[in-house]
């Protein structure tokens, strides 16, 4: 258990836990994404958060994954790749901040903040030059909250994935230039 701060923890996954990952994230991301699929996101679950799928993520060199607890309490995940090239800077040692999906219930309370301000400490540590994310274009108070934090978009493409309606597929490719 990493102690972010008095209140969050990270709490490490492991593949044993893929009923309860599967469990937390389908209560944390169908309130703010149900919307984007014409399968109430059942493909996303299944291709994201699969036993095949966190066996391969778990097994990748340089990422950690966690359950983000909040006074104790599961509210989110978290999923970082460190040594993870962005296509918009070749050759530039950066880090990804993959996943990060938090309870609705919490949003507001500066957890994000926190793990951000995290992510980027862990980034810094390991001298990448990038701390970058793909977010989607229309989730406004995602964009704002990185804005907010000097994250600026480097590129965008379209999520062609089955099962999302057409018009939610926007994505911005953004970036935090560390050094």
């Amino acid at each position: 258990m990493i102690q972010v701060s008095k209140e969050i923890a990270l709490k490490p996954i492991y593949l044993e836990d893929q009923g309860l990952l599967l469990k937390v994230i389908r209560k944390i991301y169908l309130p703010v994404y149900q919307h984007l699929w014409t399968d109430n996101g059942d493909f996303y679950f299944e291709k994201n958060y699969s036993v095949s799928n966190l066996t391969q993520e778990l097994a990748e060199e340089g990422s950690v994954y966690y359950f983000i607890e909040y006074r104790q309490k599961t509210i989110g995940i978290l999923r970082i790749q460190f040594e993870k090239e962005c296509i918009d800077f070749p050759g530039q040692p950066a880090t990804k901040l993959h996943r990060i999906y938090l309870d609705p219930e919490v949003h507001g309370l500066g957890i994000g903040q926190r793990l951000l301000e995290y992510t980027i400490e862990q980034s810094r540590t390991r001298q990448n030059s990038y701390l970058w994310l793909e977010a989607m274009d229309t989730q406004e108070q995602s964009l704002q909250f990185y804005k907010k934090n000097n994250f600026k978009i480097s590129g965008s493409f379209k999520l062609e994935v089955p099962n999302i309606i057409e018009k939610w597929q926007g994505m911005h490719r953004m970036f935090l230039r560390l050094f």
